[in-house]
Formats: C-alpha cells, sequence, structure tokens
C-alpha cells in the first residue's frame, strides 16, 4: 500500500525525524568522510552519521602506520588528508623536525593528530551535519531506492531520509539493513579460479598440501592495533586487563629460555609485536602474521560482522584484554627471562593518545566484513598482469586504483597439521591495478553506493582491504552521488572529476596528480594507451626498490609514461588506432600525442 507524502513525513517527524538531506553517509570512517567532504564541497547538505563515539575509523582509532606499497598509489583526498599531516607537523615542530621526517609524507600520523586533520577537513564544510552515537536500527525502502533510516540514540529513536545514501561501515551495515545481497567467508577455488580462495595452508611462498580449496563462511582475523612509546615522559604503564588469562600465554616461556625468541618488539619477523615507528618516538604495535604468539584472534571474531552491538561489544573487549594481558604478561611475569621484561618495558602507553579512553585504541581492526554483491566483483585475477602486458587488465571504467599485495591475515588458529601455521594466512604480490566503478554499487538498490564492504571476492578484498584504497572509493562515491543530484552521472564524467580532483585512475609512476599533464595522462589511460607501452617480450621487470621498513618501496617499475620520449613507429600505430574519435594525431613524442589526442577526443566533448 503506498501512503500519501504528507503522511509519510509527519509520520516520520513523530518518528523523531531529522531534516531531509541531499546525502546520507553512515559511517565515519576515512572512506565515508571523504564521501561527505566532496559532495559538501560540491554544494550539497550532507549528514554524517558515526554509530561511535569517534570520527576516524581505525585511522583515529589506532591504525596509524597506513598500508600501501607506493606513494605513486594515494592519490586524491586521502593524499590531502597526507598533505596536512605534513603541514601540521611543519607547523607545530618546524619543517626540518624529526616529526615531519618522521610522519613519512603525512602517512605515520599520531591517531590524536589525525583525529584533529579530520575534524578539520570536516567542520571546514558547513553543511555537513554529524551524527555521532547514532546506531543503526532499521532501513526503509521504497521500491529500489533507499528512502529512510532509524537510528537509536542515547535519547530516543530519530529516522533520517535522504534523497541518495553512502554506506562507509566497515562491515557493510546499512547496505544489508537495505537488503543488498552480500557474501560473507570464503568462495571456493571452483568460483573464480582463485589460487588463494578457501581453506588454505601458505608458507615461504607456497601452498601446502590439506589446501582443499574449499568455501566457508570463515572470517579473516582481527586484532587492535596498539599505540606505544618509549619516551619516559609520555609512557604509562600497561595495566593488567580484568579478565586476564596467564595461560593463554605461558606456551611462549620455552621459546625465551631457548633462545628462539629474543625480541619482543621488532619491525621484521623476528619478535612477538610488530613494531612500526611513527611520529613523536611512538609505535604502531601490529600482529605478526607466523609469529609463535599472534596479536590476532584467528577464529574469535566470527560473529562480528552480522553480530548486534552487544555482540560486537563483547568481541571488541576480548581482543582488547587479550592484546593488554599479552603485553602485561611480557612485561611483569615473573617466568618471562628479565632480559625479555626489561625489553618489553621499554614501551608503554601514550598518555597523550586516547585520553577519554585509558589510552586504549578504540576501534578493532576489523580486517574484513560483509562484502557486497555488485555490478562487478573485484577477484585475484585483477591484481595481476593481463596476458601480454606488463599492467594489469584495462578497466575502462575505473575509479581509483591500488597498490598492495593480496594479504590476508588468517582464519582458524593452528592445528595438529600445522602447528605453527593460521589457516588462511597467506601473502603474495601483485602489480599496482584499477578497481572499477560496479564495485562500489550494489545490486538491487539505485541510490546507494558501498566504499567499504566492496563487491570482492575474499581473495581480491585482501587486496583492497586499505584505508587509502577505501578512501579512494570514498571519494568516488561522494562525487557520484553529487553527479546524481545534478542529474548529470555517467562513469566518464564521475572520471573526469576525479581526475580534476587528482584521483588517479591508471597507475602511473612519472607523472604525478599535480602535474599540468596529470588529467590527460589519466584519460589515456582509460584508452587503453598504457596496456602495451612496454613490450611485454622484452621487458625485465626489476625487483622493488624498498623505501621504508617491510611493504614501502620506490614506484613499481615498467610503469612509467614518459612523456618527452619519442613517439616510435609502433606506439605510433597502436595509439592512433585506440584514437576514441575519428581525429588523425602526429606527434614526435609521447607527450605530444597524449596532449593533441585529449584536445581532439576529449577536452572538447563529453567523455
Amino acid at each position: 500500500m503506498k501512503f500519501p507524502t504528507i503522511l509519510l513525513f509527519v509520520c516520520w517527524r513523530l518518528a523523531g525525524a531529522d531534516t531531509t538531506y541531499d546525502l546520507a553517509v553512515y559511517g565515519a570512517t576515512p572512506a565515508g568522510i571523504a564521501s561527505a567532504v566532496v559532495a559538501a564541497r560540491e554544494g550539497h547538505n550532507v549528514v554524517l552519521i558515526e554509530p561511535t563515539p569517534y570520527l576516524g575509523g581505525l585511522l583515529t582509532g589506532g591504525l596509524s602506520y597506513t598500508d600501501f606499497r607506493t606513494h605513486e598509489s594515494v592519490t586524491g583526498f586521502f593524499r590531502e588528508y597526507m598533505n596536512r599531516v605534513v603541514t601540521y607537523y611543519r607547523e607545530t615542530y618546524g619543517p626540518d623536525s624529526p616529526q615531519v621526517r618522521d610522519c613519512f609524507e603525512g602517512a605515520h600520523a599520531e591517531p590524536h593528530v589525525s583525529a584533529a586533520v579530520l575534524a578539520k577537513l570536516i567542520a571546514e564544510q558547513k553543511s555537513i551535519t554529524v551524527r555521532k552515537g547514532w546506531k543503526l536500527a532499521q532501513a526503509r525502502r521504497a521500491g529500489k531506492r533507499l528512502v529512510s533510516a532509524a537510528f537509536a540514540t542515547e535519547e530516543r529513536s530519530r529516522t533520517v531520509s535522504a534523497r541518495y545514501w553512502i554506506d562507509g561501515t566497515y562491515e557493510g551495515d546499512l547496505a544489508a539493513a537495505a537488503k543488498v545481497p552480500y557474501r560473507l567467508g570464503r568462495e571456493s577455488t571452483r568460483v573464480y579460479g582463485e589460487r588463494f580462495a578457501g581453506v588454505l595452508f601458505f608458507d615461504q611462498g607456497k601452498i601446502l598440501p590439506g589446501s582443499t580449496g574449499e568455501g566457508d563462511d570463515r572470517v579473516q582475523c582481527s586484532n587492535y592495533r596498539v599505540i606505544m612509546t618509549n619516551r619516559p615522559e609520555l609512557r604509562l604503564p600497561v595495566p593488567q586487563p580484568g579478565s586476564y588469562r596467564r595461560g593463554e600465554f605461558t606456551h611462549l616461556l620455552p621459546y625465551f629460555t631457548s633462545g628462539k625468541i629474543r625480541e619482543v618488539y621488532s619491525e621484521d619477523h623476528s619478535g612477538i609485536l610488530r613494531l612500526q615507528r611513527i611520529a613523536n618516538g611512538k609505535s604502531d604495535m601490529n600482529d605478526i602474521k607466523q609469529a609463535p604468539i599472534r596479536l590476532a584472534l584467528a577464529g574469535e571474531n566470527q560473529d562480528w560482522p552480522e553480530g548486534d552491538w552487544a555482540t560486537r561489544d563483547r568481541i571488541a573487549q576480548r581482543h582488547l584484554d587479550y592484546a593488554m594481558g599479552l603485553i602485561y604478561f611480557l612485561q611483569n611475569d615473573a617466568e618471562v627471562p628479565p632480559a625479555i621484561r626489561a625489553k618489553a618495558l621499554e614501551w608503554g602507553l601514550a598518555k597523550d593518545e586516547f585520553t577519554d579512553h585509558q589510552h586504549l585504541p578504540t576501534a578493532l581492526y576489523v580486517r574484513e566484513g560483509r562484502r557486497i554483491e555488485g555490478l562487478y566483483t573485484f577477484t585475484e585475477h585483477d591484481t595481476q598482469p593481463a596476458p601480454g602486458s606488463v599492467r594489469t587488465p584495462l578497466r575502462k571504467d575505473s575509479i581509483a586504483i591500488g597498490d598492495y599485495s593480496l594479504n590476508s591475515h588468517g582464519h582458524r588458529p593452528p592445528a595438529p597439521l600445522y602447528p605453527t601455521l593460521v589457516e588462511g594466512d597467506f601473502a603474495f604480490s601483485t602489480t599496482p591495478f584499477q578497481i572499477p566503478y560496479g564495485v562500489i554499487v550494489p545490486k538491487g538498490v539505485s541510490n546507494l553506493w558501498v566504499p567499504v564492504a566492496v563487491s570482492a571476492s575474499h581473495v581480491g578484498y585482501s587486496a583492497l582491504r586499505l584505508e587509502p584504497t577505501w578512501t579512494a572509493l570514498g571519494h568516488a562515491a561522494g562525487l557520484a552521488a553529487h553527479l546524481s543530484l545534478k542529474r548529470r552521472f555517467s562513469v566518464p564524467a564521475l572520471q573526469r572529476m576525479l581526475h580534476a580532483h587528482r584521483q588517479s585512475t591508471t597507475y602511473v609512476s612519472d607523472v604525478p596528480p599535480d602535474s599540468a599533464d596529470s588529467a590527460i595522462v589519466q584519460w589515456a589511460g582509460l584508452q587503453g594507451y598504457f596496456s602495451d607501452i612496454v613490450d611485454y617480450r622484452t621487458a625485465v621487470l626489476e625487483p622493488l626498490r624498498k623505501r621504508h621498513g617491510l611493504q614501502y618501496s620506490f614506484a613499481f617499475p615498467l610503469h612509467e609514461v614518459g612523456l618527452k620520449q619519442p613517439l616510435d613507429a609502433r606506439l605510433q600505430k597502436l595509439w592512433q588506432g585506440r584514437l576514441p574519435c575519428s581525429a588523425t594525431v602526429q606527434a614526435s613524442t609521447r607527450g605530444e600525442f597524449l596532449r593533441r589526442a585529449y584536445v581532439a577526443c576529449a577536452a572538447q566533448a563529453p567523455w
């Protein structure tokens, strides 16, 4: 039965309805914040709704050593955030200060700095209304459109209506409430032909016997990223948690006495906690894959994605108690060798972080929740070179890029078959990849975008599940909402706006987003001009040159454009054949050809 519009409006007001917005964003993760800010900058009335008391998700809740492989892959809104981090440290401590150096071009910010930077980005947009502590209760659809959503607050139930919606949550909560179909767990190897799908035992680059490849409902493990410091004036002792379970950690003792473990905190894989240094003498301590004891609790977050808030609170508290219990054990247990205890005590909680949360991290690192079924499903194959090319398959509807390995921290704890391996743990190399628009567009709902719980296989998602990548997709979602509100949406129009916003849709190593040629080069990338710019038959892929730590490298090789290079006959013929218009372009260099092609085919007409 259809109700008159005026009656619906009255019902919403009686339920505690909020203003009707152009765009409602649920989940103030960096991706959600990017969506809200870029839409507001285009003049729209936006509400940003966050179920917790904190804005910024993992970026302000503990994850401060941001994961990506090369700086060339970080563009758009996340690069703007990073630039503002650098500005903060430069203005606060001086341009040549250790803080500027240690923030690693803005990628390694302290949580309170990230919170301040993101809060300012939001506050600058007066058309953004922020609602914190509003937990989603229900979503209401009218046909294929999401019309309104009800939220539980400390005061009463509130209802929000909006023309367009974005789900910025890590779990895909709004999409699920709107009855979007989604996936949980792992596909089998038979679904997409992925090598790392399903039940898997992986070690030293090899898939081991016992790997069945069968799919299941298992969820990748979670952990807290614990911010610690070795600065005496900032260091606080790690308290014994209320539910301390000493027996969980005593199996470590033989490793200490035998000398197999000599380090507590290490920047490589030799210790117990991953030492990841950020600015001001702090570290974002993380899980070490395949360590004798893990900061992550494989299998104990199984109920998180579909759990209610009480369930999630219980799981989060268990993970926090475990993390603090592990550190407390290493620092205080009488059976831990004194030398190990002394090393463990060199680091403590930072008294200037999480000051309203007992200096403990506020966000559980949820590596994977629901994954929507969208118009395109991103898989392992999207991250590997296409046949006959050094690049990944061309995606002409690309809206973002990514550059990280296929990486899962595992699903089930060690078992007798492989007593030292977490089942489902894998890491495998990729080539920088494009991300199609269809991954953020759910099936069945016409006015919703989902930039975090995107449409991907479990294996494909393992390369996407990073804040810079999610944020790039959130940036695209915000602009897609803007264009839809203006009734001008098309994928080419969205791509053109993204390029104007200095977000890349094709990975290029030698033309940065702030270059005068960037938009031209990005357009050319979408036409396929760079798929065979390198002759794969004679190309030699050099090893990545390490830049910093374990995961950061200099630009990925064989991905330059070489604008000043002469245009040889082979490329002239290939590029002329790919012109999306009837023009004939003659040029002596690659750059001249691309500039003239852009003017002839793109600059004066919609794509």
